[in-house]
């Protein structure tokens, strides 16, 4: 069965997807925690915390020594989408935007509004906050866009279905008088 063809109008949610992979990396440069006049970006704090030690477990720590690749799999995301692999980059988008989001929610919602002080270490909401809204909007993209393709599909195989049916007049399949 042929494929069909792809609707222009999946093209919206798809850079809807590929602009919050874009705000993901935007948000995890931008300042996660802060200490007196310092503050670290989610890259410096997760190899602060993977470097002293402070997590047992493995599954942590493989985490926070691998968040540097957030970047490279976002530019991923956004060249498969680039190249028009709509469905292999919805995949990578839904599983990354869903890590990053809510490794972002966390410390967002665990910030407040001015930034919560526990051992004069506080965590700031700018970081955090936009790699979250980038992750949601990069989601909510990828669900705009398999929609939108689900439905293309569905209406396509209800037409060759309709070519395949007799005519009433003539007999011959697909044939319009």
């Amino acid at each position: 069965m042929r494929t069909p063809p792809r609707p222009t109008r999946a093209y919206l949610p798809a850079a809807c997807a590929a602009a919050g992979m874009v705000c993901v990396v935007v948000g995890s440069f931008l300042p996660w925690f802060g200490s007196g006049s310092v503050s670290r970006n989610s890259y410096q704090a997760a190899a602060l915390v993977a470097g002293l030690d402070l997590v047992d477990n493995a599954l942590v720590e493989i985490a926070l020594r691998s968040w540097v690749a957030v970047p490279v799999l976002c530019a991923g995301c956004v060249a498969l989408y680039a190249l028009g692999l709509f469905r292999t980059a919805a995949s990578c988008t839904v599983v990354l935007g869903t890590v990053v989001g809510t490794i972002g929610m966390v410390c967002a919602v665990q910030g407040g509004e001015g930034g919560s002080a526990a051992g004069g270490v506080a965590i700031l909401i700018a970081g955090p906050g936009t790699s979250a809204a980038g992750a949601a909007a990069a989601v909510l993209g990828v669900l705009g866009m398999l929609g939108t393709l689900w439905c293309a599909t569905h209406v396509h195989r209800r037409q060759l279905r309709e070519q395949g049916k007799q005519h009433s007049t003539t007999g011959r399949t697909g044939v319009q008088p």
